[in-house]
């Protein structure tokens, strides 16, 4: 059986290589070397011989199968790559909202050869659902990144090679009420009961707990930002976890083992169809089903064989599967259990058996259970931490302690959530009743999550260097010690003093370069803004956004974290335009912030939900409604109230620095808004001007330039359509300014005293 698991990881490995380090065309003769060098196998013994030859014509296979499926597909997508076209396409699941309006998945039908995955955006509403035949114009753009395209792993990792912008009306064909489309239909259907079922602050959970509809959730920045930090944002991710709860919740329920199989492995995939066939569902529902048929088969199961079984049927039917961030998280997370799990379980319930302190039945039961809680969570993080470091650069340390503190209220709201669904079809109130206590469950969760996140450095990032050699530190010591065969008592003094050098790279992190005590920054958020004060102890941002696709809360988060800053004084809102503020949420889910400085929010929704969000963590509102004074150590801060009218733009804040760094930040104040501030304000000369509008040519007129003459200016800016910065607005800094810097060509900028 270890030969299947040879072969299916020699043709990942092969699968591996050839995506992200071969060009396709060389595939077909890398394929035929492997098979040729695989003849060296017959000079060699028995097992020997095997193994060559398994591992070298599965590299073959590999290399060869990815080539062909390239044909096959990818070929056919790069034929519409660039173009207009007029095609047909059935609808494979339901609309979500997105940035460009409404997002939906579908297969596109061609004339020859198999339907090609594509996710389509398009403005304004249509009523679509799962197998609705529909036809539209769209303009197509390929997502696996040949010939220079822009690589989208999320799509093409699920089957879904072309990106389509639709322009103009869909026409809807026909309608296939076929069974396929039965399980999206329902999903569809439970997520609204759960709308009803549970309240608004629950129901976004259990819809991504139960059907993976995550669509609610992920407009909850606030929360997201809390279960990424806490380290349980897998349990709204549906995975093999989910699949463990629905197996277990039915053998709880049938006891012989062939009604199960005949009961269990329809129902198993049936949940894998309703929530989408994920690669981590797809890899638990195959060794689930090698689980259950192996007792049958009078076999004993093999969890290492069942894995790479797993491996080898979702990369043959898709190998762009490889890149999926799901799947690779999944899989590692699986091997780390196969791997320690034990071996850890084992030596924590040696040392629990042999404890003559502990005496109590009850207790040492409890205790036993939160050991094999630690054991898996451990054992799922010996792979999995560090392409969580390189996938979404952040590392939860708190993770197993709130793993141990909410997994188990997983474990009961999953099939009890199910429970409640199901009755609501049958009997309502009955349904309300069984809810009540399942959302209190999830409350629970929430409750841990946010509190856990709302700890200093509860998560760190991969780009602070420190913490990445304490890393390293810490995979060495998990490899030598069980290499030296050590004993549990041999390995406190190690992991006291990982606790130390832990410690001692939150103290040493505001030393790195750039953490000047007294700066400006200007932080690379892409096309959006957001500015770093610093002045002693004391610590101000002003604007948190970006509408160029990074997550401007993160990266405000990532510079203050890796500077040692665990609070910030006073957060700026100049105005409330996406491009300003869509990165407070997260930025405030992860920091304290004392005060909220804010021009009249007028209606905003971005703005009601950063102030319900500030006022649930006790941060002061100040509403700035005339000229106010805000002392920050040696620099002052005089906060200018909206001089303008018209567009929210003109109704903006602007602020002026004073002190060893004198700086001017406009917003998006256009040029007759400037003129305004001259009017009302008596500006100084200045170091920094923080470009107005990001390089937009109706703003940094001649007029503000020639009044406060800076000797810097930066501009806040990333890829856009509105061809900022505009070479206008770039004449007229070059006439009064000595430097001017871009944050899209030279990363955060940082400005220090003098």
């Amino acid at each position: 059986m270890r030969k299947l698991a040879t072969a299916a990881f020699s043709f990942a490995a092969a699968i591996l290589i050839s995506h992200y380090l071969l060009p396709i065309a060389w595939l077909p003769f890398i394929a035929a070397a492997a098979a040729a060098t695989s003849l060296i196998g017959l000079l060699f013994r028995a097992d020997v011989r095997y193994r060559i030859l398994i591992i070298l014509l599965s590299l073959a296979f590999g290399f060869i199968w990815r080539w062909t499926y390239v044909g096959r597909y990818i070929a056919p997508a790069a034929r519409l790559h660039g173009t207009t076209a007029t095609v047909t396409a059935t609808i494979l699941g339901y609309p979500a909202p997105s940035a460009r309006g409404y997002r939906i998945d579908c297969a596109i039908s061609l004339d020859k050869g198999p339907a090609l995955g594509a996710r389509l955006y398009y403005y304004g509403e249509a009523h679509l659902e799962p197998g609705d035949i529909i036809e539209f114009a769209a303009q197509f753009m390929r997502t696996d990144g040949s010939d220079n395209t822009e690589r989208i792993d999320a799509l093409s990792s699920r089957g879904a090679f072309l990106t389509g912008y639709i322009s103009g009306e869909i026409s809807k064909q026909s309608s296939q009420a076929k069974l396929r489309y039965f399980p999206q239909r329902l999903a569809n259907s439970v997520a609204h009961m759960i709308d009803r079922l549970y309240g608004d602050d629950v129901s976004p959970f259990m819809q991504a707990l139960l059907v993976g509809k995550r669509d609610k959730l992920n407009s909850d920045t606030a929360l997201n930002t809390a279960l990424s930090a806490s380290g349980i944002s897998h349990v709204v991710a549906i995975s093999g976890m989910h699949v463990s709860f629905l197996m277990s919740f039915l053998a709880t329920i049938i006891k012989k083992k062939r009604l199960f199989a005949f009961v269990g492995i329809p129902a198993l995939f049936f949940f894998m169809a309703m929530t989408g066939f994920t690669a981590s569902v797809a890899r638990a529902g195959i060794m689930q089903v090698f689980l259950i048929c192996a007792p049958m088969f009078r076999r004993e199961n093999d969890s290492l064989t069942s894995l790479s079984a797993a491996l080898f049927v979702l990369l043959l039917a898709n190998p762009y599967s490889i890149a999926s961030v799901s799947l690779q998280l999944s899989f590692a997370a699986t091997l780390g259990i196969i791997l320690f799990t034990g071996n850890i379980h084992s030596a924590i319930a040696e040392n629990l058996h042999e404890s003559k302190v502990i005496k109590n039945s009850a207790a040492k039961a409890i205790l036993s259970f939160a050991a094999t809680s630690l054991a898996t969570t451990i054992g799922a993080l010996v792979f999995t931490l560090p392409l969580t470091a390189v996938h979404f650069g952040l590392v939860s340390l708190i993770a197993p302690l709130t793993n141990l503190a909410t997994l188990w209220a997983v474990a009961i709201a999953f099939p009890a959530g199910i429970i409640s669904c199901i009755f609501a079809y049958i009997a309502f109130p009955i349904a309300s009743f069984i809810a009540y206590p399942v959302a209190a469950v999830i409350r629970y969760v929430i409750f841990v999550a946010r509190s856990c996140a709302a700890l200093p450095f509860s998560a760190v990032y991969s780009s602070n260097i420190l913490f990445m050699f304490w890393l390293a530190y810490v995979y060495v010591m998990f490899i030598a010690l069980p290499m030296l065969r050590a004993r549990i008592r041999q390995y406190i003094l190690p992991c006291c003093l990982a606790i130390v050098l832990l410690c001692a790279t939150f103290l040493l992190s505001p030393l790195l370069p750039g953490g000047n005590l007294d700066s400006i920054t200007v932080l690379d958020v892409g096309q959006g803004q957001s500015i770093v004060f610093r002045s002693e102890e004391y610590v101000a941002v002003i604007d948190c956004g970006s509408s160029s696709g990074e997550d401007a809360g993160f990266i405000a988060h990532e510079y203050l974290s890796n500077q040692g800053i665990a609070a910030i004084d006073v957060l700026i809102l100049t105005h409330f335009h996406s491009d300003h503020v869509n990165g407070v949420e997260h930025l405030m889910s992860r920091i304290d912030v004392a005060a909220l400085c804010i021009p009249d929010p007028d209606g905003s929704y971005l703005a009601d939900d950063i102030i319900q969000l500030a006022r649930r963590r006790g941060t002061d509102i100040i509403y700035v409604m005339e000229s106010i004074r805000v002392s920050l150590g040696l620099i002052d801060l005089i906060l200018y109230p909206p001089l303008g009218y018209g567009d929210e733009n003109e109704r903006g804040l602007s602020i002026l620095a004073l002190g060893n760094v004198s700086a001017l930040i406009t917003g998006d104040m256009n040029s007759s808004g400037e003129r305004t501030l001259l009017r009302f304000a008596l500006l100084p000369d200045i170091d920094l001007l923080v470009v107005g509008h990001h390089g937009s040519r109706f703003s940094t007129s001649e007029e503000l330039l020639a009044a406060v003459t800076p000797e810097i200016a930066v501009i806040s800016v990333g890829k856009n359509s509105y061809g900022h910065p505009a070479s206008e607005t770039i004449e007229r800094l070059e006439q009064f300014v000595e430097s001017i810097l871009r944050t899209d060509q030279m990363g955060h900028v940082t400005v220090t005293g003098k």
